[in-house]
């Protein structure tokens, strides 16, 4: 799932580059009713939320930095537009198991039809029409052939606010019938209940259920004990609040996870070639609430961002180093 994500981004910020300025904002937290009803899990970047915290203003100082700056002046003057403040939103979501069944809305400032113009460049581009709307698709460079066939990426935009993205078009198709309210959403759905409450400060939220990890990572073991997890990513304050809650079966399930949560807290300290990992360790609480399990982690955001430099430099360090 994670590769998915990963990928389905990329391939946003890239096709995002065809959009301008001057059309309506949208906004950025999550919107319930354009994600499908019985979603397998679903995660959420509110932009617009992140961007004027301490975090988000830091995270755009680097953007800024001349090495930085010239690539992102590069890619507006290309596609005039600017990704550090036209990007309003990023949702993810599924309603299968696989990686290939992820659908990825991006929420920008974009002109529907030169977005068309410059998907059409792409290599292998091809097209279908589904009731009104038009699903674009093109090869995937980046990635590999299987038996022989390249993987192609399929979009489609609905209105002038959001482009729609999926690895299989029946994806797509799906999507729009959802972003169309003619096949049930979130907002008529009791799943995932706490996420797009409208209290909340959070700019990074996710939810899922039918957990199924076949990873042998020590972190996999806790998601399997659980039957559902949420996430939320805040700041306020001057802190950052990063809040994991996992419910399980029964308590004494919720106490397993406990013990394996407590187990991975005690590796992260043991880890003294990574200070960053035992910084995070010490600023992790668990904590047992019935049949769940509650972890936090609170750092000022002086903390986080000298722990985002530290890691930075570390990993320049070891890219220097193999050079």
């Amino acid at each position: 799932m994670i590769q998915m994500n990963a990928n389905l981004l990329k391939t946003a910020l890239y096709v995002c580059g065809f959009a301008i300025a001057g059309l309506p904002a949208w906004a950025g937290p999550l919107q319930r009713a354009d994600v499908a009803g019985e979603p397998a899990w679903v995660l959420h970047l509110d932009c617009d939320s992140l961007r004027p915290t301490a975090l988000g203003q830091y995270l755009l100082a680097e953007m800024e930095k001349p090495d930085a700056q010239a690539k992102f002046d590069a890619f507006q003057t290309i596609f005039n537009f600017d990704l550090r403040k036209q990007l309003h939103g990023l949702t993810l979501y599924s309603t299968g198991k696989s990686p290939e069944d992820g659908v990825l809305l991006v929420y920008a400032d974009f002109d529907p039809s030169r977005l068309v113009t410059m998907a059409k460049a792409a290599q292998g581009y091809q097209s279908t029409t589904y009731k009104q709307h038009v699903i674009h698709n093109w090869v995937d460079e980046k990635k590999k052939a299987k038996q022989g066939v390249k993987p192609r990426v399929y979009a489609a935009i609905q209105g002038s606010h959001i482009v729609v993205f999926a690895q299989q078009e029946e994806r797509v198709a799906q999507a729009l019938e959802v972003l169309d309210r003619t096949a049930p959403n979130l907002s008529g759905s009791g799943v995932f209940a706490q996420l797009g409450a409208k209290a909340s400060t959070s700019f990074l939220q996710a939810a899922a259920r039918k957990l199924d990890f076949g990873d042998s990572d020590p972190s996999a073991a806790l998601f399997r004990l659980a039957k559902m997890a949420r996430l939320q990513i805040g700041e306020a304050q001057g802190q950052l609040k990063a809040t994991l809650n996992l419910e399980a079966n029964d308590e004494v399930v919720a106490q397993q996870m406990g013990w394996v949560g407590q187990g991975l807290v005690a590796l992260m300290k043991l880890q003294r070639g990574n200070p960053s990992s035992a910084k995070l360790a010490e600023a992790l609480t668990l904590k047992q609430d019935g049949a769940g399990l509650v972890a936090t982690l609170a750092l000022s955001t002086d903390e986080a961002i000298a722990l985002m430099k530290a890691d930075a430099a570390r990993k320049a360090q070891k890219k220097a180093e193999k050079e």
